[in-house]
């Protein structure tokens, strides 16, 4: 008798984890629609990086980024920005820069979530997302999907 509570138990947990493994396995289709929304949000990653930059170069009052970083890394010490010798009209357009790098950020997230939700589903981003993680195979699959993506676009670059 016990050895049948036993082998019972042991069925049961192989049929749970089989079914797991099913709900688990990823399908080319979601593993092409998890590259392209990827591909989507490294894009808007550029995006804002290049916008920050031109943001922070093109302000005559940061010397082409110097004064950006010294105030930034003075981290609001007075000492430091004397040091430094930031004006006040300095620290006025960092804070305006600062300002406008946060919404940038703001919707940066926004469109983030919205590329996710709306693209892919929130589900099927954690599973592949995890996925991805833990089977090397798949990651070699993903990354395969991922250059033939980009192929048309460097492509287009050359020509």
């Amino acid at each position: 008798m016990k050895i049948r509570t036993v082998l019972s138990a042991v069925l049961l947990s192989m049929a749970v984890f089989v079914a797991q493994a099913q709900e688990e396995e990823i399908t080319t289709e979601e593993l092409t629609q998890y590259a392209k929304v990827m591909l989507s949000i490294d894009s808007m990653k550029a995006d804002l990086q290049a916008k920050t930059n031109d943001m922070v170069k093109n302000d005559p009052l940061m010397d082409m980024g110097r004064t950006f970083n010294a105030i930034k890394q003075a981290n609001g010490d007075s000492a430091k920005l004397a040091a430094a010798e930031i004006s006040p009209e300095q620290l006025a357009a960092y804070d305006s820069i600062q300002s406008n790098i946060e919404v940038l950020k703001a919707n940066f997230k926004t469109n983030y979530t919205a590329a996710i939700k709306d693209d892919l589903g929130a589900g099927n981003y954690n599973k592949v997302k995890k996925a991805l993680k833990a089977d090397p195979a798949l990651k070699e699959s993903y990354d395969e999907i991922v250059a033939t993506l980009q192929q048309p676009a460097t492509e287009e670059q050359e020509g």
